[in-house]
Order: C-alpha cells, then sequence, then structure tokens
C-alpha cells in the first residue's frame, strides 16, 4: 500500500477512535445540576461555613492561654453558651416563625452588652405590598391593586 493511501486510514481510525470515546464519555456522564442552584448552593455554603469559622475560631480563643487539658471543657461551655446565645437572639419571638418563608424584622438597640433586639416582626404573604410607615421606624402593608 502506498504511504499517504496508509496515512490517511491510520488518521480516519484515529478520528473515529475519538469521536467514539467522546460519545462514550457524554452517555456515561451524570446529569449535569441545575446552573441556577449552584450559585445559591455557592453562598448558602459560604454563609454557613462563614458562621462556623467564627464560632470555632472564638471557641478556640477562648481557650488558647489555658493548660491543654483544660481546653475541652472550656470549649463545651463556649460551645454550649454559643448556642444558647444563638437561640436567645429571638428572645420574645421563640415560637411562631415558620420556616423557609421571608420575613420582614425590626431591630432596635439592645442593653448592656447587647447590641440588636428584635422590635418586630411581619411574614411577607403573596398580594400584599409591604413599604415603610410615615416616620420610617416601622413597616405598613396593604393589599396589592
Amino acid at each position: 500500500m502506498r504511504r499517504p493511501v496508509k496515512l490517511a486510514i491510520i488518521l480516519a481510525c484515529a478520528v473515529l477512535v475519538g469521536v467514539g470515546a467522546f460519545l462514550l464519555g457524554r452517555v456515561s456522564a451524570p446529569a449535569p445540576h441545575q446552573p441556577s442552584s449552584v450559585v445559591g448552593d455557592y453562598f448558602d455554603g459560604l454563609r454557613v461555613g462563614e458562621a462556623q469559622g467564627r464560632a470555632e475560631g472564638r471557641a478556640i480563643q477562648e481557650g488558647s492561654a489555658l493548660p491543654a487539658g483544660d481546653r475541652h471543657a472550656v470549649r463545651d461551655a463556649f460551645d454550649d453558651g454559643y448556642a444558647a446565645g444563638a437561640n436567645d437572639s429571638f428572645a420574645g419571638y421563640d415560637g411562631g416563625w415558620t420556616l423557609h418563608v421571608p420575613w420582614l424584622v425590626t431591630l432596635e438597640d439592645g442593653s448592656g452588652q447587647i447590641a440588636y433586639r428584635i422590635a418586630g416582626r411581619t411574614r411577607v404573604l403573596p398580594g400584599v405590598d409591604y413599604y415603610l410607615c410615615p416616620g420610617g421606624h416601622s413597616i405598613c402593608h396593604r393589599p396589592q391593586r
């Protein structure tokens, strides 16, 4: 066989193997994720990771000056207090929240070492317009027109 014909046959075989490998890869690949959820998943994970990192860092900071044997007890106490503080941030509103729905929350000054406290909350409902009341310190609402 002549050399150009042999080269053409080898090249055609290589192209067929490449196309076959591509098609096999496409057929066996997992289904793609929804692109719109990737951004949400990323930022949701970022917020969770940031909160965990902040709690972890503060717990380590609290026990860092103690002997190694005492750090575990201090860390456990700090973690318990941190969780209690997070739950107490809803003081006065520890019931009646509906999860996975939007809320408008009004904050006001806290007292002592507490920076904020919840002054009011309004669940966002469909078919309702929300706006800042005159005076600018509370939320007013009316049915949508």
